[in-house]
């Protein structure tokens, strides 16, 4: 059962790397805005996924089913002003962000990974629903700056 997790956490440790490889080196399209967003954009949206995703799981860690309303992406864009940061910041934070998810999750056990929370749209989900999500969220991003860049 840990050979499972630890996969999973491989997953996620593996993105910052791959996100790198996929911008470094390219031109990137103007950055749009906080509505209509490019690969810097799209990045930044990551970051902020993440840092509420390893939030949600403290959260499940320490109560006893919580309840998570759902995220809204646009709010969480232009409260942080996505289409003001520059390429270095966002991979930065990214990589820090989920360095810290990273750290969190290798120190859970077995039964940790099974904590539950109740989410408005989901109803119940488990820590190891988070990061399953997390792992997609980041296959389909990825998949998304590719598109942009012509990949």
């Amino acid at each position: 059962m840990l050979d499972a997790y630890r996969e999973l956490i491989d997953l996620l440790a593996e993105t910052p790397r791959r996100l790198q490889g996929l911008v470094e080196g390219r031109e990137l399209p103007a950055q749009r805005s906080n509505e209509n967003w490019g690969p810097i954009e799209v990045i930044a949206h990551l970051v902020d996924a993440e840092r509420l995703c390893r939030q949600r799981i403290a959260r499940m860690l320490a109560e006893d089913t919580p309840y998570f309303r759902a995220m809204n992406q646009l709010e969480l864009a232009r409260a942080g002003d996505y289409a003001s940061r520059s390429l270095a910041e966002v991979l930065e934070a990214f990589g820090r962000e989920r360095g810290e998810t990273v750290s969190l999750l290798m120190n859970l056990s077995p039964k940790d990974w099974a904590r539950k929370a109740i989410h408005e749209t989901r109803d119940e989900i488990t820590v190891e629903d988070i990061v399953e999500d997390l792992i997609e969220h980041d296959r389909e991003h990825l998949d998304q700056i590719r598109d942009l860049l012509g990949a």
